[in-house]
């Protein structure tokens, strides 16, 4: 069976190293493995593969991308196949519609507030929302002489112990709360400030 290997295109000219700028022209080439060329380009990677206890099976084909600087010094090749374009920047990753540091600093300011028990629903939708990212994990949970409910959760990188108390949300009351959460999530943007 014939391994092409024809990857996308290189955010860098395989021979020099330089990054492609943004609309920048360059070729595009593929050609036979065993090619001088493909030896030279590829020596170390090739040296580390032969010295990996699993030697993986070469492929029969490479891509390569070249300046066209590169492109004009290089010596006669039989390539199989030379096509030329533009570089496109790769677009920069959508920012999460809910960062997580938004939602865990949210809590932490909350959670310090001198009026923590005005947010108690908040402080919980807050941290069952992290516990769900898979940021803070429920330890144990807590019950207090008058009924009240504490969940103890911790934050899984830090190690951190974080109190929350349950305030027993009705269905009902979950999308109100859950508002409040946007909008004190939206605040720094939209010039609302926390209490």
């Amino acid at each position: 069976m014939t391994d092409w290997n024809l990857r996308s295109r290189s955010n860098v000219c395989h021979r020099c190293a330089k990054p492609f700028a943004d609309g920048e022209g360059c070729r595009s080439a593929v050609v036979g493995f065993e090619a001088p060329l493909v030896q030279e380009l590829l020596a170390e990677k090739i040296a580390a593969q032969a010295k990996a206890t699993k030697s993986a099976k070469p492929p029969d084909y490479v891509r390569f991308d070249f300046c066209k600087m590169c492109w004009r010094q290089l010596g006669p090749v039989e390539w199989i196949s030379v096509w030329q374009g533009e570089y496109a920047a790769p677009e920069p990753p959508a920012p999460d519609p809910l960062p997580r540091e938004t939602a865990e600093s949210l809590l932490y300011t909350l959670v310090e507030a001198e009026n923590s028990v005005e947010h108690t629903r908040v402080i919980f939708i807050l941290a069952v929302m992290l516990e769900r990212k898979k940021i803070l994990i429920e330890r144990r949970v807590e019950r207090g002489r008058d009924g009240s409910v504490v969940r103890v959760y911790e934050h899984k990188k830090s190690g951190a112990v974080i109190l929350v108390v349950d305030p027993n949300l009705q269905e009902d009351e979950i999308t109100g709360v859950q508002r409040e959460v946007d909008v004190l999530l939206d605040a720094p943007e939209k010039g609302v400030t926390r209490r």
